[in-house]
This record gives C-alpha cells, sequence and structure tokens, in this order.
C-alpha cells in the first residue's frame, strides 16, 4: 500500500542542486560612456571648440536597501576639440544616489559631478537606467543622464553600458531525498529447511525463496514500508515567472521521480515577496507555479491531471525582513511529494 503528502516550499540562484541568493553589500562596475558637450561650447574658442568625448571608468555601489544605492565614479575621457582636428584628455568625478522602482529592473538617479578637461567646473546631473540581471553575482547596465554646469551654465548629455560584479554572502537551500526504512520483523529458523531460508519446509508456504532474502515466519520474502521524497526549490527573480535554465535540473528530479512513483500527484505553489501589491503578488505567485507545471508537462512529459497549481501571493513569507536577500527567498516556487513502497528486506 503506498500513501503520499504534499507541501510546498521555495528558494531564487543557482546550482543544479540548489537555488542560491545573494544579501548584496557591494557592487563593483567598469563602464564605458559618451558625453556630448553643449552645442554652445563647440562654437567657442574658450573652450578650444570642444565636442563629444569617449570616457572609460570605474564605479563603487553600496546597498542600503532594496530600494535606495550610493554610488562612486570616476572616469577618464578623450574629447575632440578644435573642431575635431585635435584630441584633448578630461576626468569626471562624483557621487549618485540610486533609488530602485518596485517589482522593476529600472532605476533613477541624481547627483553631483566634478569635470576637468578644458576648463574645470562642477555640474549636477539626473538619469535613468536598466539593470539586467546575467545571475545572482553579474550583471549589465546601461544609463542616459544629463549634467547641468553650474560654473558656466551649459548643459551635456551622456549614455553609458556597463558591467558589475555583487559582493555578499550565499545562502542555499538544498534539495534532498529522504529514505526512511521502518522496523523488520525478526525471523522464525527452522531445523529441516530445503531452500536455505530458516524456515522448515513442514510449515514454509514459499519453497524457492532466494537465499539472499529475508523471508517472514510462513518462508515468504519479507518487505519493509520505505518512505521516499524529494523536495522541490526554484527561485525567482524580481518581477519574473520565467525558470532560468540552470534550475530545469531541479525540476527534472521532481518530473522523474513522478515517474518512478506513478500513483502520486502534486500541489505545485507559487510565492512572492512584499514589493508590490498584494493583487500583483497573487497574479505573480500564480503565473510562477504555472511556469513550472508548464516544464513538467511539456518537456517532461508529465500527465497534466497529476498536477495541481495555486498562488499564495505574499501570505506565507519565509523572511519578513525588508531586505534584498529576504525578498529573492520569498520569491519562489516549491514542491514536495512524499510516498511510502514496498522494498525486499535483504540480508546483511
Amino acid at each position: 500500500m503506498k500513501a503520499f503528502k504534499i507541501s510546498l516550499l521555495a528558494a531564487l540562484i543557482s546550482s543544479p542542486l540548489a537555488a542560491e541568493t545573494i544579501d548584496k553589500t557591494w557592487e563593483l562596475g567598469v563602464f564605458g560612456d559618451y558625453i556630448k558637450s553643449s552645442t554652445n561650447k563647440e562654437a567657442r574658442m574658450d573652450w578650444d571648440q570642444i565636442e563629444a568625448g569617449k570616457s572609460i571608468g570605474i564605479d563603487l555601489q553600496k546597498i542600503i536597501n532594496d530600494y535606495w544605492n550610493v554610488r562612486v565614479e570616476i572616469a577618464r575621457t578623450r574629447y575632440d576639440v578644435n573642431n575635431g582636428t585635435d584630441k584633448d584628455y578630461g576626468t569626471r568625478g562624483g557621487v549618485d544616489a540610486i533609488y530602485k522602482l518596485e517589482d522593476s529592473d529600472l532605476y533613477m538617479f541624481a547627483g553631483v559631478k566634478r569635470f576637468s578637461n578644458v576648463r574645470s567646473y562642477n555640474a549636477v546631473n539626473i538619469g535613468a537606467g536598466y539593470n539586467f540581471e546575467v545571475n545572482d553575482r553579474l550583471s549589465f547596465y546601461s544609463e542616459a543622464a544629463i549634467y547641468k554646469d553650474v560654473d558656466y551654465g551649459y548643459i551635456d548629455q551622456g549614455v553609458k553600458l556597463g558591467l558589475k560584479y555583487a559582493f555578499g554572502d550565499v545562502k542555499q537551500a538544498p534539495v534532498s531525498i529522504k529514505p526512511t526504512v521502518a522496523a523488520v520483523p525478526a525471523v522464525v529458523a527452522k531445523a529441516l529447511d530445503s531452500d536455505n531460508d530458516g524456515v522448515s519446509d513442514n510449515i514454509d508456504r514459499c519453497t524457492d525463496t532466494p537465499v539472499t532474502v529475508k523471508v517472514d515466519s510462513m518462508g515468504c520474502t519479507l518487505y519493509s514500508e520505505q518512505a521516499v521524497e524529494i523536495k522541490l526549490n526554484i527561485a525567482f527573480a524580481n518581477n519574473s515567472s520565467i525558470v532560468e535554465p540552470a534550475l530545469v535540473d531541479d525540476i527534472q528530479r521532481l518530473a522523474d521521480f513522478m515517474k518512478e512513483y506513478t500513483n502520486t500527484s502534486v500541489e505545485i505553489e507559487g510565492h512572492t515577496s512584499i514589493t508590490g501589491t498584494a493583487d500583483y503578488n497573487l497574479m505573480m505567485s500564480k503565473k510562477r507555479a504555472e511556469s513550472v507545471k508548464s516544464i513538467l508537462v511539456n518537456k517532461f512529459n508529465i500527465d497534466a491531471s497529476r498536477l495541481t497549481t495555486k498562488g499564495y501571493g505574499q501570505t506565507q513569507l519565509l523572511s519578513t525582513d525588508n531586505t534584498i536577500a529576504a525578498h529573492k527567498l520569498n520569491r519562489r516556487v516549491v514542491a514536495k511529494i512524499a510516498t511510502s513502497v514496498k522494498e525486499v528486506v535483504t540480508k546483511d
């Protein structure tokens, strides 16, 4: 006789056996950008008819919380001057406050900069950017900004492309299969025993049992009830219901388990963090659960009738902290299946 129970757990990262989450503290970036000088400078000899410039630079961001970062940057720029017939070099340095839009990879920033090229001057800047996460550590970003020269009154423009690496502690939520074996009754041995199973021939009802297995008091193969289970942890990026390719192996483990134990079924639960509205999070959690179900059905040929999905939104948080790490931990889809099977008890 087989029994099973079903529940869901979740975790968002990125190894075959576990989804990683990173509590980011710092991000180090390298970038290239294009600075377009004010057209008024291009016509002025006292500015050497400075035009556009191309820069390379580095920046360092401190993660304050889920919404705010502080960034320091420095760049070296090569400008076209004298109507494009010559080159000149300059530097730029400064700080920005960055505001990350909720449930989005977009962000806005504002700051102050010090330019040193043909002349030295101070500027205030505002801009917007987009962050594309490759994995928990690595991401690309792009930005557009305008710079208001507070000393001379000119306005420059800039666009930027960069690559960032995140520093922080990694947390893992493992997926495991945990077998337990029930107690095995003692075997009764008798003197006359043709098949050497420990039961005398006059009461042995199974006269050809293999000598490698244990038998019951009637000489028949002894079976034990063995409990087996599998847990699934799938993490998701912010505001996303797409399963990352690196985590499909975890879903295959669940599919293989269901193919081996064909009378099992599972409810797939989806969860979100507390960022965003409750209604939106409920919708997103349902989409995440449906994404996992779709892979089980379409990629691994699991009968859809054995799968059900349910979205819990933000109602079952694993962590109530208002941190990036806590929000990543809560953005999850998980499934747990447990069943019991009969297995032959062999002799030691």
